[in-house]
């Protein structure tokens, strides 16, 4: 047997050893939810679990309060591995989109592979990234230069389907607000300005936009106001729309479009507007296959067989981001069957599951293990480095 293959079968006996200890961290996250930028107490949890385990942790970083860095540095140089942790919750359903599963998957590779760190060269990481659910703390992170200098970013997302090559959707929230003249909306209608009209103009122009752009462009929107009573013209009405296309270019495309559709109907309604971004921008995810393969592997020596092919309900990720910057994964795991959805209470249920603990498990390995090979496997890192330089921007 050789020295790599005596590594991975340690890794493998570490995972089952933190076997409780994960589990445990995921139950708590799932039964204490906190909302985005909120997560004192899962960051600090996680924060202390890692620096008892011999890890250097950096709080707050890119001005997040609840962001973090942890590191373990090897016997000598070699890739830098970062995990990827996520623990904001939904409101009124929780950890409905599994961050307590994805947090424990990533302090469990992290600790896994952060054992062995005394006997191997390079540097592992596990980075506390909140706020994936509003504003896009990795997107934050990855501008402030938070993934400078790794060479390989890993996590994993709680799902329906094992899957390894995973794509997403680019996004932007827009906040549109018109402003007219409010007036009696009976005696004097004429006299006012109503910016509820130009607000359902807007929801109609962008039905159309949709259809001339195509099937692949999605822009949900809501009315956030429209008035105060229904015998005062409305002098304000603001609503959010969010922009989703298959790459960030047709986004940025799709965004031009819509600004000009607001200002067209602003103009000719009289009314006056503006639009803001209520978020961060979020690019669409690029898979290193290379890393992909080998995730694979390790999932298929498991029993796991993977789905492949395009990927049709998704949305949008900010790991979208990071794989700008990183070689980047993030696989899919099922933790439950097709009838149950993501950001539903029943899928919150579903992480602390039986089912769910397994998949994460198996989930912590794999991540592991494609750590461990990505820092000794000879080459391996820099054909993951070439495919990477070779992916369009």
């Amino acid at each position: 047997m050789s020295d790599l293959d005596d590594l991975r079968s340690e890794i493998a006996r570490g995972v089952e050893e933190l076997r409780p200890v994960l589990c445990d961290l995921s139950r708590g996250l799932h039964d204490d939810p906190e909302l985005s930028l909120e997560e004192v107490r899962a960051s600090s949890r996680i924060q202390r679990m890692l620096r008892e385990a011999g890890f250097e942790v950096e709080p707050s970083l890119a001005g997040l309060s609840t962001s973090f860095v942890a590191s373990r540095r090897g016997n000598g140089p070699g890739p830098r591995i970062a995990y990827l942790a996520e623990y904001d919750a939904l409101p009124g359903i929780g950890h409905a989109c599994g961050h307590n599963i994805i947090a424990a998957s990533a302090v469990g590779a992290g600790l896994a592979l952060g054992r062995l760190m005394g006997r191997i060269g390079g540097e592992v990481r596990v980075i506390g990234t909140p706020a994936e659910e509003t504003i896009g703390g990795k997107c934050i992170m990855v501008r402030e230069g938070v993934f400078d200098g790794i060479d390989a970013a890993m996590m994993i997302h709680p799902g329906l389907e094992w899957r390894v090559e995973v794509d997403s959707l680019a996004c932007i929230t827009l906040e549109v607000t018109f402003t007219g003249r409010a007036a009696h909306a009976v005696a004097w209608p004429e006299k006012g300005v109503n910016a509820l009209d130009a607000l359902i103009q807007l929801f109609i122009a962008v039905d159309m936009m949709k259809k001339r752009l195509g099937r692949d462009i999605h822009a949900p929107g809501i009315i956030r106001e429209g008035g105060v009573r229904p015998n005062i013209v409305p002098d304000r009405a603001v609503g959010h729309f969010s922009l989703r296309a298959p790459t960030s270019a047709k986004r940025d495309e799709v965004r031009l479009a819509f600004e000009r559709t607001v200002s067209g109907i602003a103009s000719s309604t009289g009314c006056g507007f503006s639009i803001r971004a209520t978020d961060e921008p979020y690019d669409d995810m690029l898979t290193n296959r290379t890393m992909a393969g080998v995730f694979r592997d390790h999932l298929e020596d498991l029993g796991i067989a993977t789905v492949e092919g395009p990927r049709l309900n998704k949305g949008s990720l900010d790991m979208g981001n990071v794989s700008r910057v990183v070689p980047s994964l993030h696989p899919f795991i099922a933790i439950c069957d097709g009838d149950v959805v993501s950001h539903s209470a029943p899928f919150a249920d579903a992480t602390v599951s039986p089912r769910g603990e397994a998949a994460m498990m198996i989930a912590v390995r794999a991540l592991a293990l494609t750590g461990l090979d990505l820092m000794l496997t000879d080459d391996l890192m820099a054909r993951v480095r070439a495919e990477f330089d070779g992916s369009p921007a």
